[in-house]
């Protein structure tokens, strides 16, 4: 039997017990806590997704909006369903804030690449319907008629989680700092 006696670790000794400096992890917290301090702030939180475009190019847009106060999740589409599934599917993810502007139409529409991901397809549509479902009922994803953390992380995730650019905030920092009841497990496919 041969042995390999010329082993080599994957990585040197000052790799492998590497330890992220002090300096690096306070800022790091101080990041986290400013973003959190943006979402206590704030009254509302949402977002939007593109699906597609419609064959006069007009964008098709799902979007949510959560009010802190109540924590009332509505969902809006801005087509049908029906019209939703004769467009042409976003090839990509695109992903806005609740007033952002979509720059470049075009730009969002074109071929997919290899390094695309989150591409709109007839399943993305059936999970879609099955939030909408969801946040219309009464009971589903939701506490004394206050949506649920479960809910509103299914949303957010599905069609905007926000961002980590200067002045804005992530859904998580939400689920933080605003008082979501827990509500009972659910899921979306069952």
């Amino acid at each position: 039997m041969v042995y390999n006696t010329e082993f080599k670790s994957l990585v040197s000794a000052k790799e492998k017990f590497h330890i992220t400096p002090d300096k690096s992890k306070e800022s790091f917290r101080q990041w986290n806590k400013e973003k959190e301090e943006l979402a206590s702030q704030a009254t509302k939180f949402g977002g939007r997704r593109l699906l597609g475009v419609t064959d006069n190019n007009i964008p098709i847009y799902a979007s949510y909006e959560i009010d802190k106060e109540t924590l009332t999740l509505t969902l809006k589409l801005s087509h049908s369903i029906d019209t939703i599934r004769n467009s042409k599917y976003c090839p990509r993810r695109i992903t806005l804030g609740t007033n952002e502007p979509l720059n470049n139409l075009d730009f969002a529409m074109r071929e997919a690449s290899k390094l695309d991901h989150g591409a709109v397809t007839d399943n993305t549509i059936r999970y879609l319907e099955k939030l909408m479902t969801m946040v219309e009922s009464g009971s589903i994803g939701k506490v004394n008629g206050q949506c649920s953390s479960q809910l509103f992380m299914y949303v957010s995730n599905f069609l905007y989680e926000g961002s980590t650019e200067q002045g804005k905030f992530r859904w998580h920092d939400v689920m933080k700092t605003w008082n979501f009841p827990n509500g009972a497990y659910f899921t979306v496919y069952g």
